[in-house]
């Protein structure tokens, strides 16, 4: 019995893993849910917290281009493979590390542990983003802008995990971020594959129709289903491709990342000092460090600390969904804009640079107290969502498809 999935239901099922994928890699940005437990458990300075911090950052963009390469080119199941077991080897030599399983508890080391994870998370997530662009030509803003969307949901999810079910248990927390990504990721890329366009998709069956008798050409097909163009011949309407050190002689290029770099540069600095932010302000809100909202609070450091996190793990949660709602909304309210109004995408990268100077603004000058410091993150997280959410669409419409994981 020859059991072959038709080409919609390959597509369904692929999107649907690079979804799972996306919900996962966003790990970087529940930093400051645990960062405080680990700098006062090993003793870490503020520096060097920060730098452990922004480690995960670097690894995460820093590595972008590489696996933007292979994506572009090679089949898109390996990458994610090797993603999930970074993932896991990295927040597990952490948590280890952090229970004092380790003899050194050198600062270093955590950073090289975060490094693995925002590689690795990088990997997964472009692996994601790369084969929906191949596999998804029309409405490009919501099928790009759903899982961006859900990156930034990843840490909301965690954060609430956090809240409920491990509260201060910061090792059994970081084993079960090692667990969850791996396990999930690597299972949802099994089904992460680039198929060719519908017209060509066609072609390929009938033409194996009529030679079903000679094995060599159906193998040959088989062999070639990820390594078609990504764009059709057939769609006058896209972009020339335009990759490479081509991309850095482009002025248009050059404007969106350097807006990508200032705006999205301020906003890490805010997630990775978020966390501390708030535990300043906690402790400062009165001549009773423990009173908030006129609540008197138990003068035990323990109950102390648990404040101290539930505030962390709300204000990482804010930052999640306003993130994913910015980043979904920029996706919706662009193609809408674009096929309604005839309206460019890049005003929403403008509306992204205003949210985040206001909640800049805000949190530096205005804001002292613990009680409105959820303005600001409100600002921050939806300019954040809506600069992820519409640059790849601008990047995927503007210079093509084909270099797409490169370029992004």
């Amino acid at each position: 019995m020859n059991l072959k999935l038709s080409y919609k239901t390959k597509r369904t099922f692929s999107y649907i893993s690079a979804l799972i994928i996306s919900s996962l890699s966003g790990t970087q940005y529940l930093f400051s849910a645990y960062s405080i437990a680990i700098a006062e458990r090993l003793g870490f300075t503020s520096v060097q917290i920060n730098t452990i911090g922004s480690s995960g950052n670097y690894g995460l963009f820093l590595s972008a281009p590489f696996f933007g390469y292979l994506v572009d080119n090679y089949p898109s199941r390996i990458t994610p493979m090797l993603a999930a077991v970074g993932l896991f080897t990295g927040y597990f030599c952490l948590a280890i590390t952090y229970q004092g399983y380790f003899e050194s508890k050198s600062f270093l080391l955590c950073v090289f542990y975060l490094t693995i994870a925002g590689i690795s998370s990088s990997a997964a997530f472009f692996s994601a983003l790369g084969t929906i662009s191949a596999n998804v030509k029309s409405f490009r803003g919501i099928a790009l802008g759903a899982p961006m969307a859900l990156f930034g949901l990843t840490a909301f999810m965690y954060s609430q995990i956090n809240s409920f079910f491990f509260k201060e248990d910061t090792y059994h927390f970081l084993l079960f971020i090692a667990l969850s990504t791996g396990t999930f990721i690597f299972t949802a890329s099994i089904f992460l594959v680039k198929l060719p366009p519908e017209e060509e998709h066609e072609e390929i069956s009938s033409s194996n129709e009529e030679n079903s008798s000679s094995p060599l050409t159906t193998t040959s097909a088989l062999n070639n289903e990820e390594r078609i163009p990504l764009i059709s011949r057939h769609e006058e309407h896209e972009a020339a491709d335009i990759g490479g050190w081509e991309l850095f002689q482009n002025i248009d290029a050059m404007l969106i990342g350097s807006l990508m770099f200032l705006i999205g540069g301020v906003v890490l600095m805010y997630i990775n000092n978020v966390g501390a932010i708030i535990k300043s302000l906690y402790l400062s809100t009165s001549t009773d460090p423990l009173s908030i909202d006129g609540k008197s609070l138990s003068s035990s450091v323990p109950h102390e600390n648990e404040k101290i996190q539930n505030f962390q793990n709300l204000h990482v949660a804010i930052l999640s969904i306003c993130s994913c709602f910015g980043r979904f909304g920029a996706g919706f309210v662009s193609d809408l804009a674009k096929n309604t109004f005839n309206m460019r995408r890049t005003w929403l990268i403008l509306v992204a640079g205003i949210c985040v100077f206001v909640g800049q603004i805000l949190t530096g000058f205005i804001i002292k107290d613990l009680n409105h410091l959820w303005i600001s993150t409100i600002f921050i997280g939806i300019g954040y969502g809506f600069l992820f959410g519409i640059s790849p669409t601008i990047v995927n419409e503007w210079f093509g498809t084909r270099y797409f994981g490169l370029n992004w």
